[in-house]
């Protein structure tokens, strides 16, 4: 699906047009567009080539099946950018990752991703209430579709959050192998992240301290805030990845603290079990023993054993062995 908005700078409106005038809009001085392609088709990828001439390299990464990492191109009259968007499914404690294809020129922003993104969703959203950011001129469009990705991974972490604080209750109460696996595929998820996320940052602080010709000057200091942003949850990630290792060693403490606990509990057994069974191997041979002769030798053997194996747990209570 192929989404075309244009506004016009000198009147302050917005437009959809039909995507055959699109070529005579892009000629047109005073009015930036963003192009949106959402899940295309083969022949909608074609506007890329056709309409927009773009270098065959990065039409190649757009329509790639592999997700590429975050990268900035710069191609003299365009810039060319790949970011990632995230989702947290919790049921599957799983992340998504939605590339992000963008072509920032002079009057233009072209976005390309193959499937629905909810940054990209919300900015439409935000056009049928206001076009604030289309008046401020394609590199506010820029900063407006990176600065909604970057705020949709707080989101994506709050659920994340949930998650973790739901495992280490599990670990404290009722902690079962499944819990484990669920916490490694948290800190497998975790690492891949961070894969993602430290080349975006890098190309987010490149907006914000490169000079760029399409970027204003005085449009610089929203990509240092996006950069700040993308920092801090840098942080978050990071001290996601401790809270769950901590998990992950709090369920080793407690699974060896239950095995010592049941060894403990099987080796007393077993260390009261022998003086009884030796009473029962000598009692049991074919030979002449003591109070066989006697009509209460059952009752004296079985409470023999009785006092044996209690002074015995006495004992190990007392050295406080259990």
């Amino acid at each position: 699906m192929i989404t075309v908005y244009c506004y016009n700078i000198a009147e302050g409106t917005l437009s959809t047009p039909s995507l055959d005038i699109l070529p005579a809009m892009l000629d047109m001085e005073g009015v930036d567009v963003w192009v949106d392609l959402e899940a295309p088709t083969r022949e909608e990828a074609d506007v890329l080539r056709t309409v927009f001439n773009f270098h065959e390299l990065a039409v190649e990464d757009c329509i790639a099946a592999d997700n590429e990492e975050a990268k900035i191109d710069d191609y003299e009259e365009y810039l060319f950018f790949v970011f990632n968007a995230v989702y947290f499914d919790r049921e599957q404690l799983r992340f998504e990752i939605n590339e992000l294809d963008l072509f920032f020129g002079r009057n233009y922003i072209v976005t390309h991703h193959k499937r629905p993104t909810m940054g990209i969703r919300q900015l439409k959203r935000r056009l049928e209430r206001g076009t604030e950011f289309m008046a401020e001129g394609t590199d506010g469009i820029l900063h407006a579709i990176i600065d909604s990705l970057v705020d949709n991974y707080t989101v994506t972490f709050k659920q994340l959050e949930r998650s973790i604080y739901a495992l280490e209750a599990e670990i404290l109460s009722e902690p079962t192998k499944k819990t484990f696996n669920d916490l490694f595929k948290l800190k497998r998820g975790l690492i891949h992240l961070r894969r993602i996320f430290t080349p975006e940052e890098e190309v987010i602080e490149s907006l914000a301290e490169t000079e760029h010709e399409l970027i204003q000057e005085d449009n610089a200091i929203y990509f240092h805030d996006v950069h700040d942003h993308m920092s801090s949850i840098q942080g978050l990630l990071n001290s996601y990845m401790e809270m769950v290792t901590g998990t992950m060693d709090t369920y080793v403490t407690i699974t060896n603290h239950r095995m010592t606990a049941v060894m403990q509990t099987l080796t007393i057994i077993s260390t009261i079990m022998l003086p009884l069974t030796l009473i029962a191997s000598i009692f049991g041979m074919n030979v002449g023993l003591p109070f066989e002769d006697n009509a209460h030798s059952f009752s004296i053997i079985v409470t023999l054993s009785l006092v044996i194996a209690g002074s015995m747990l006495w004992y190990f209570k007392r050295k406080d062995w259990f």
